[in-house]
Order: structure tokens, then C-alpha cells, then sequence
């Protein structure tokens, strides 16, 4: 025999499922990022290409910002704004 659950007590149960998943794989995540073990060369590697990729974007948006000051003070010299 089934039982005839109310809307609330369902919404509740999904609810305590979904936390119980999310304890679990943030258990799961903190166990594997703070192992003391030796770490995974390719999550290293990956680490790595983030980084690279980073730098380069990071340098991409400084050369933009100084032409931009630059531009900018070459302006205000011209037009006698200083």
C-alpha cells in the first residue's frame, strides 16, 4: 500500500536528498584536494594552461588599458585640459 504524500512532505524529502548528495560530493571534493599524496600530474598540468591563459588574457587587457591612458593624456595635453 502507498502512502498519499502531501506536497510539503514531498518538497522536504527532496530537499533532504538533494543536501545529502551535496554533502557527499563535497566530501568527496575535499578528500580529494587535500590529500597529502602525491598530486595528479594532468590536474597539474591543467592548473598550468590555466595559468598560462590567464597571464596572456591579463596581458591583452593591460596593453588595452595603457594605449588607452595613453591616448587619453595625449588628448588632454592637445586639447589643454590639464
Amino acid at each position: 500500500m502507498k502512502l498519499k504524500q502531501g506536497f510539503f512532505s514531498r518538497q522536504k524529502l527532496a530537499l533532504e536528498a538533494y543536501v545529502a548528495i551535496r554533502k557527499e560530493r563535497m566530501r568527496q571534493e575535499r578528500e580529494y584536494f587535500a590529500s597529502d599524496g602525491p598530486s595528479d600530474p594532468e590536474r597539474l598540468e591543467a592548473q598550468a594552461e590555466r595559468n598560462r591563459q590567464f597571464l596572456k588574457d591579463l596581458k591583452k587587457v593591460g596593453i588595452v588599458v595603457f594605449t588607452f591612458l595613453l591616448v587619453y593624456a595625449i588628448m588632454r595635453t592637445i586639447l589643454g585640459l590639464w
